[in-house]
């Protein structure tokens, strides 16, 4: 192998790690920012899933899965994507630009606040492929309907690839896939929807917004369990609310190993997420706050923010079951703003210049403030190391002091070396510098045949010769001449193989690093390549379970079915029966209603009647009254004409009277006898005439009886035409009660033959 094949080698081999690094270390990750029920979530492929807790990290490779009853919220800056019960959803990417999600079935609702994001979201489902084209809210229901997925817009417009088309669809409408068409309708929301609803109200209210920027995952929890305020020296801080006097940020939560990144902090306080993977803690005023610092821009995520002390050199007194034993300790500590954070893992450079944006390079912290330090055994495996519930050592002034800078700890045991190439148990050393011994004077001196040392042979120099006794005898000045020359040749000599040696040293330096280059990359590649096989073993399980349950759920689908069919046509039975019953008694409330309205009109026309007839009677009254009246003012006329004649009469007898007597007077002799006979005649005048009145009053009398004759007579005739048309009334109502029980007769009929 030649030097500049060497070369070429090793420059391709720094280009595919710089490569693969950038493309493992994304800026964005996820959290889990609600889990309500049985949900779960395996952090890579070919693991077992475990319970998901609240601000575990989410990113590529990640499956969430939601039982019965179960729902969740997963927070990707400003994008909220929500979960129902009896879901499945897969991360397929998640970096600085893309996020592409698949619903292998149940609901997922989506919230997209920052136009930015829209360029590289989109989710697939068994049936096709979503993608929003504005700002808004949509949901998906994957299989809920088999080989059906069912896309609603609620705000925006959505881009949705399927069933042989693709369609834009606007807020308000509803989408179903199939396999080979789609069908469009009007979105309607449920309880999942109204409770997503409720969770983006949140985010309406919140002020955090104006110290941070809105794509920092976990930053809607800040205005809930804290407060904001402005400091000179650090920009815009945050102070949690109801923590304890002694709290230290890093302390309250659990490490996990997450790759690319490695130990991974998850707090266990719901705001946690932000203030541990993005700015800085500081101690103001006998306080922990959270700077995220001026001009965030675009932020970038990390693992913990903190720096490692301790490892192999530290011991530290532990309790162990009452005892004391001495044993290594690893610890860290929140990074103050000047500090210069130093990842354990491949990161781009402009994403440590934002993450050291503040750090100042001739800062030295004369403590570590907020230390918390653990066994180093914790740091076993890829098991979970739950703070709280780790052993603690005895922290004295004195072992404080000096503490070794360290590392983010490897996991131990089984956890693969990498300085282990041939798998033997012991670090591989380098090809440089293998030791040769001197070679024996009967023995090749190097391997080569032209007797230089190879690539991997320390070149020793040989002794220089020594003239013996049995040499033929020389002048003094040859012997010395050539001495010389010998001793000239074997100093160039060495000359020339310590300038071979030390190229051929530094020839073998870079051909072992490249070696070792490309040993850690084929290492990397078959690491892949076994993950990629592990990858397609899970996924090929996770098909054939995903099959199984949907299997399943299209055979408690098929008898739901037909439960749901028994019970349709039972409620269609029933259905039909409170309608015949229904009508019945519609028809019968009709019915009763004309009878009541005809009783009401019989009723009407009787109250018509019988005031016709009140009114007639009056009006005979008032005829029988005026009659008598008319009568009266006769009868007065009369009696005041008979009063006139008898008083006329009565004075013409006087005046006769006073003639009489004057002739009387002047005749009372002669006259006598006449006087006598014109008394009797007056007398019989006077008796016929008192006669004559007598009669006149006993006519009127009779008059006056025959009238009242007549009105008795009037008024029976009266009170019978009034009986003749209350029978005619009663018959009337008798054959209308005959007519309506006929006819409800024959509408019973009718009812029976329904």
């Amino acid at each position: 192998m030649t030097i500049p094949f060497r070369k070429t080698v090793m420059l391709l081999a720094f280009s595919a790690l710089s490569a693969l690094a950038l493309a493992e270390t994304p800026a964005r990750v996820g959290r889990i920012a609600l889990a309500q029920g049985p949900v779960n979530i395996s952090t890579e492929v070919g693991e077992e899933a475990t319970a998901a807790l609240v601000n575990w990290p989410v990113t590529t490779s990640n499956q969430i899965v939601t039982q019965r009853n179960g729902r969740t919220e997963i927070r990707i800056g400003s994008t909220s994507v929500r979960l129902d019960g009896d879901s499945s959803l897969d991360v397929i990417e998640l970096d600085d630009d893309k996020l592409r999600l698949h619903l292998h079935y149940g609901s997922l609702s989506l919230r997209v606040r920052n136009a930015d994001v829209l360029r590289g979201l989109e989710i697939s489902t068994p049936q096709g492929l979503v993608r929003m084209k504005d700002v808004g809210r949509l949901r998906i229901d994957a299989e809920r309907v088999r080989d059906t997925t069912n896309v609603s817009v609620f705000e925006g417009t959505a881009q949705v690839d399927g069933g042989g088309s693709s369609l834009a669809l606007r807020a308000g409408k509803r989408i179903d896939v199939h396999n080979d068409d789609v069908r469009t309708a009007l979105a309607v929301r449920d309880s999942f929807d109204d409770w997503s609803l409720q969770r983006d109200a949140r985010d309406e209210r919140t002020t955090s917004d104006r110290y941070v920027t809105t794509e920092m995952t976990g930053y809607e929890e800040l205005d809930q369990h804290g407060v904001w305020r402005e400091d000179s020296d650090y920009g815009p801080l945050w102070t949690p609310r109801t923590v304890a006097a002694d709290w230290v940020p890093y302390r309250d939560g659990r490490w996990t190993y997450l790759a690319p990144w490695g130990w991974t902090w998850v707090d266990n306080a719901p705001w946690g997420y932000a203030p541990s993977h993005y700015g800085r803690w500081v101690m103001v005023r006998q306080r922990w706050s959270w700077a995220p610092g001026r001009n965030i821009g675009r932020p970038v995520w990390a693992p913990a923010l903190v720096g490692w002390v301790g490892g192999n050199n530290w011991n530290l007194s532990f309790n162990d079951n009452g005892a004391r034993r001495n044993a290594p300790a690893q610890g860290w500590y929140p990074l103050n703003p000047g500090e210069s954070y130093v990842p354990g893992y491949h990161l781009r450079p402009e994403h440590l210049r934002h993450h050291n944006r503040h750090a100042r390079p001739d800062y030295r912290p004369g403590r570590h403030d907020g230390l918390t330090v653990v066994g180093l055994n914790q740091f076993v495996g890829r098991n979970q190391i739950v703070v709280p519930r780790a052993p603690r050592p005895v922290l004295t002034p004195l072992s404080t002091q000096n503490i070794p800078f360290g590392a983010p700890p490897r996991p131990q045991g089984n956890w693969p070396n990498r300085f282990d190439r041939d798998g033997d148990g012991r670090p591989d050393r380098n090809a440089i510098g293998r030791v040769i011994t001197t070679p024996s004077s009967d023995a090749q001196p190097f391997s080569r045949r032209d007797g230089r040392p190879s690539d991997n042979e320390r070149f020793v120099r040989t002794p220089p010769q020594v003239l013996t006794t049995n040499e033929p005898q020389r002048s003094l000045a040859e012997k010395d001449r050539r001495q010389r020359e010998a001793e000239i040749e074997r100093r160039e000599r060495d000359q020339a193989n310590e300038r071979r040696l030390r190229e051929l040293e530094a020839d073998n330096r870079r051909t072992a690093d490249g070696q070792q280059r490309l040993r850690e990359a084929e290492v990397a590649e078959r690491r892949r390549d076994a993950d990629a096989d592990r990858q397609r073993g899970a996924q090929a399980d996770r098909l054939r379970a995903i099959e199984n349950e949907r299997r399943q759920r299209e055979g408690e689908a098929q008898l739901q079915s037909q439960r749901d069919a028994l019970n349709r046509e039972q409620a269609e039975r029933q259905q039909r029966e409170n309608n015949n019953r229904q009508l019945a008694e519609r028809l019968q409330r009709d019915a009763d209603q004309d009878r009541l309205r005809q009783v009401e009109r019989q009723q009407q026309a009787d109250q018509d009647r019988l005031r016709q007839v009140e009114r007639q009677q009056h009006e005979r009254q008032q005829r029988d009254a005026d009659s008598a009246r008319r009568q009266q003012a006769e009868r007065q006329q009369q009696d005041a004409e008979n009063a006139r004649r008898q008083q006329a009469e009565r004075q013409q007898a006087e005046r006769q009277q006073r003639d009489a007597q004057q002739r009387e007077a002047q005749q009372r002799d002669a006259q006598q006898r006449e006087a006598q006979q014109r008394d009797a005649q007056r007398e019989a005048a006077q008796a016929q005439a008192r006669q004559a009145q007598q009669a006149q009053q006993a006519q009127q009398a009779q008059q006056a009886q025959q009238a009242q004759q007549a009105q008795q007579a009037q008024a029976q005739q009266a009170q019978a035409q009034h009986q003749q048309q209350q029978k005619q009334a009663e018959e009337a109502d008798k054959r209308e009660r005959a007519r309506e029980q006929r006819q409800d007769r024959r509408d019973n009929v009718q009812q029976q033959i329904r």
